[in-house]
């Protein structure tokens, strides 16, 4: 009998701890995100935070994503270090990578800045991860995620337009790692 309160206590706490995670997930607000400070590395056009560096540049060589202003820096290592470690909200994910395949990737997509988005969590596995499913002008993206914060999150992301698979892959340490042999290309 001992036992099983014991048990049955456990996973009250993993059911309040997961109720309260996605909680503040959908709020924006009580963990690290891009959005409450987490990054000191913007654009120096336009103050935007959607920013990438590709993985052999390694804090030397960026690029906004917002209008492809290129510039050359060396930040402090510890100001790198939390900007690819800083943790996303699914918002920022989405429109990060929707960026990175228009400026890097060359996709003709709509700017996902512009896109009257719809939807949000969709689903909550007991593997303990979460997805999220966002809807605009015939982009479906689909992200997922651990629910619990790691230091280096690690978001599976899937992006469809007009149901033809554009990307998916990963965002992990703000790389983008492909995992798509047969996605449609655009020109």
């Amino acid at each position: 009998m001992g036992r099983i309160r014991y048990i049955l206590a456990a996973i009250l706490i993993g059911v309040v701890a997961l109720g309260a995670n996605i909680l503040l997930m959908s709020q924006n607000v009580g963990w690290p995100s891009i959005w409450m400070g987490g990054s000191q590395i913007i654009c120096p056009v336009d103050n935007s935070p959607y920013v990438w560096t590709p993985i052999w540049s390694a804090n030397s060589e960026w690029k906004c994503l917002t209008d492809g202003h290129k510039w050359k820096e060396n930040y402090p290592p510890e100001v790198y270090e939390q900007w690819r470690r800083s943790l996303l909200s699914p918002e920022y994910v989405r429109d990060y990578t929707v960026l990175y395949l228009r400026q890097i990737e060359g996709k003709a997509l709509p700017d996902p800045l512009t896109v009257p988005w719809t939807g949000g969590i969709q689903r909550v596995e007991l593997n303990l991860t979460v997805t999220y499913a966002y809807h605009g002008q015939g982009l479906v993206v689909t992200i997922g995620y651990p629910w619990i914060w790691m230091d280096a999150m690690k978001y599976t992301i899937r992006v469809q337009e007009e149901g033809a698979i554009v990307w998916e892959g990963q965002l992990y340490l703000r790389q983008f790692i492909p995992n798509c042999g047969a996605c449609k290309i655009h020109p």
